[in-house]
């Protein structure tokens, strides 16, 4: 019977020598009876210099001196798991460790000792720590970033933002991490359709678009328009685990361009308002005239003639006329909020010419039209693409004082280049046989400010103003000219997605 312990005590020290982390066993009281290779490797002390000394005299652990938790199992009975203690080596050298400690128990389950198992932590420590700067150091990197970043995982709660991010928004930064972005951050409004966004997103239903602009919402209750670069993260496998997102306030300059938009269109107005004027003063005249014709008939009792009938179309020809023209004049002049939906770009066209028509008449200018009767629908803010038009026929007039020709023409255009994608778009040309534009000039024409008109024709806003809208449209706008030649600007804007119509949430 003893042979055959000896022969299982053998075969256990064994299993202990070959085990990766370090082993020791003690007696009932305390005393090293069990060392192995690892616990060597650890300490620096070999199994002849520890074997019958207390386990406090080698290890001189911070704990020995307090709670021991050798102690306490050794007299108990209890398990302590995965604890850190520091411990000191031979050298004198301090070493972090990771330890469980056990009861040895007889076979009638007496304790007769206890097991400890001992983990080195300074790779570990060593590695953790150095990940705290790595860590540190991104963080720092992204708080000197001039824009918000910020990261979501696929439940949309913040795991990640930068302190540029807090600023913007009015938080600090643990009032933000671990929230839900889409519940603390974003605008009542547009939550919902945000959350089903990122769930296709996240299930693989739908491509994250890249670049975007939206509002988000302060503590404050402020909003923020912030123009986002967004990429998703995937884990090792492949699949999207969350987005990661920077962005720009923008709200100022939006504030600054609106602005621009009103001041060219106050511009506009004053360049149409004498041409209108005109206009209308022709038909009332008309009609002034046919009234005085009425009454004298009724005061001669001839009011019931053949002609009756017809100078009274005539006049309500006229009346519907006058009518149309300062109801489009009062629709350009108001200040509306934006609205996106699908337009026809004749029927913008239509609207911008019924402004300028009668200016292009007085100054001897024959306008030629030139439009496809089946363009298709576009995605645009109708009065912003009129006041586009508008411009731009109204710069063709000034080029031309002496008369000339003016062609405008619309037309489908397929795989025009955008940004970096190829798109199906609607075309419109405006031509005109005025004074052109020289070369040196043609860099700064849709500079802020620029302008070659004399003091007081023009404060240089309204090209520029055409290519922030057109660039709000996600559009593109192309200049060709020639001195004493003419000029042609064109327009495209990208064909109507019905998918993109459906998701604008206007």
């Amino acid at each position: 019977m003893i042979k055959e312990d000896e022969i299982t005590k053998e075969f256990l020290e064994n299993i202990l020598e070959c085990m990766e982390g370090g082993v020791l066993t003690v007696d009932k009281n305390a005393r090293i009876t069990f060392f192995n290779r690892a616990a060597e490797e650890i300490t620096g002390f070999k199994r002849g210099e520890v074997l019958n000394k207390e386990c406090r005299d080698i290890l001189k652990s911070d704990l020995c001196q307090e709670i021991c938790p050798l102690k306490d199992t050794l007299e108990t009975g209890k398990t302590f798991f995965g604890y850190e203690i520091m411990i000191t080596s031979k050298t004198g050298k301090r070493v972090p460790v990771n330890i469980s400690t056990s009861p040895l128990r007889s076979s009638n389950n007496e304790i007769i000792g206890a097991v400890e198992n001992f983990r080195d932590l300074t790779k570990h420590k060593g590695l953790w720590a150095k990940l705290r700067e790595e860590r540190n150091k991104a963080q720092q990197y992204l708080n000197i970033a001039g824009v918000i970043i910020v990261a979501i995982n696929y439940e949309g709660i913040v795991s990640l933002i930068n302190r540029k991010g807090c600023d913007v928004l009015g938080y600090k930064e643990e009032e933000i991490r671990g929230k839900n972005w889409f519940n603390l951050c974003v605008p009542e409004r547009m939550r919902k359709e945000r959350k089903d966004t990122l769930k296709k997103v996240m299930a693989g239903e739908k491509k994250e678009v890249k670049d975007y602009e939206n509002s988000i919402l302060t503590k404050s209750g402020e909003e923020r328009i912030i123009a986002w670069h967004n990429t998703t993260l995937k884990d090792e496998k492949g699949r999207i685990i969350g987005t990661l997102s920077s962005g720009e306030d923008i709200t100022l300059r939006k504030q600054t361009e609106e602005e621009m938009i009103r001041s060219e269109k106050l511009v506009s107005l004053g360049q149409l308002a004498a041409s209108v004027a005109h206009e209308v003063n022709n038909p009332l005249a008309g009609i002034m005239i046919y009234v005085k014709l009425f009454l004298k008939k009724y005061k001669e009792e001839k009011l019931q003639t053949e002609n009756t009938e017809k100078q009274l179309l005539k006049m309500d020809k006229e009346l519907d006329r006058t009518t149309r023209i300062i109801r489009n004049l009062l629709d350009f002049a108001r200040q509306s909020e934006p609205n996106i939906r699908s337009v026809d770009m004749n029927k913008v066209l239509e609207a911008a010419l019924l402004l300028v028509g009668h200016q292009i008449n007085l100054e001897n200018i024959k306008l030629e039209k030139k439009s496809d009767a089946h363009l298709p629908p576009i995605l645009a803010d109708f009065d912003k693409i009129q006041q586009v038009l508008i411009n731009i026929i109204m710069n063709a007039i000034q080029a031309m004082p002496d008369g000339g020709n003016l062609t405008i023409a619309t037309s489908v255009a397929k795989g025009i280049r955008i940004g970096e994608s190829l798109k199906d778009t609607v075309r419109i040309d405006i031509r005109d046989t005025g004074v052109g534009i020289t070369k040196e000039n043609m860099s700064k024409l849709f500079t802020p400010f620029f302008t070659t008109k004399e003091k007081g024709k023009g404060v240089g806003l309204g090209l520029s103003v055409v290519h922030g809208i057109i660039e709000q449209h996600n559009g593109k706008i192309m200049v060709t000219s020639e001195p004493n030649v003419g000029t042609t600007f064109s327009i495209y804007l990208e064909v109507m997605d019905e998918k993109k119509a459906k998701n604008t949430g206007r």
